[in-house]
């Protein structure tokens, strides 16, 4: 079976990117009262009581300043930049320690056939607890984490502020953005957006990293630890 071949956004015909430019910006319009008019997003933003530590993206639509952009954004703050590179240095370091067999152990998803209102369906098996010498008897994971703790204390990667675009994206231009603050709400979003208009709507980096001071000092997993927060069902 032939698949048919996914024409990135910026490469349709003038009249569809202005026809989902107009579409998208009705739908801003539609939904102003909950997002402010600047963008609109599939996430709840603002959400009372959530703490700060579990606002680190966000995913954002809006407009490009000629009339056919959609802009399909990624809204990361600096720390949450600063975890995922961490935790990838990590994984890669572990990662590369096992063997193909162990690899392939650690990959490997299991299911198992169950039943629901007549229905067949599957769940995921439990994986077996797989303990390494190499690793002084711990799991991959808990080998991850331990490294991630590690370079966060020995090695701590630089993080810039950054606009960076992506041409592959089937729907909008994709755009990823770092930037350093506390949290993504809905006016570090449009604090986010104004200066990527004023920049030109370009890729862009800071001249300067964010302070080491100012990024964090423990995992994510640590940091999440700590925290016990369960959403208001009212806003699902």
């Amino acid at each position: 079976m032939r698949h048919r071949k996914m024409t990135p956004y910026w490469l349709l015909s003038r009249r569809k990117r202005r026809d989902n430019f107009i579409r998208l910006r009705q739908k801003i319009r539609n939904d102003a009262s909950v997002y402010g008019g600047q963008f609109t997003s599939p996430h709840v933003l603002n959400e009372p009581g959530r703490p700060a530590l579990y606002n680190q993206w966000a995913d954002a639509y809006f407009l490009g300043s000629d009339g056919l952009t959609i802009w399909n954004a990624t809204i990361i703050t600096a720390a949450r930049e600063f975890w995922d590179v961490v935790e990838d240095m990590a994984h890669t370091r572990a990662w590369e320690m096992l063997t193909p067999e162990e690899q392939a152990a650690e990959a490997e998803i299991c299911f198992e056939p169950v039943w629901s209102n007549g229905q067949r369906m599957y769940r995921m098996v439990e994986k077996t607890r797989l303990v390494y010498d190499k690793f002084n008897g711990l799991t991959y994971h808990e080998y991850q984490d331990k490294l991630a703790e590690e370079i966060i204390l020995h090695e701590p990667p630089v993080i810039f502020e950054s606009f960076t675009i992506d041409r592959s994206y089937r729907y909008g231009t994709g755009l990823n953005i770092v930037i350093h603050v506390e949290e993504i709400n809905q006016s570090t979003i449009e604090e986010a957006i104004r200066r990527f208009h004023e920049g030109g709507e370009t890729d862009w980096r800071a001249a300067e990293p964010v302070p080491r001071e100012e990024l964090p000092l423990e995992s994510a997993n640590s940091a999440f630890s700590r925290i016990r927060w369960e959403p208001d069902a009212s806003h699902l």
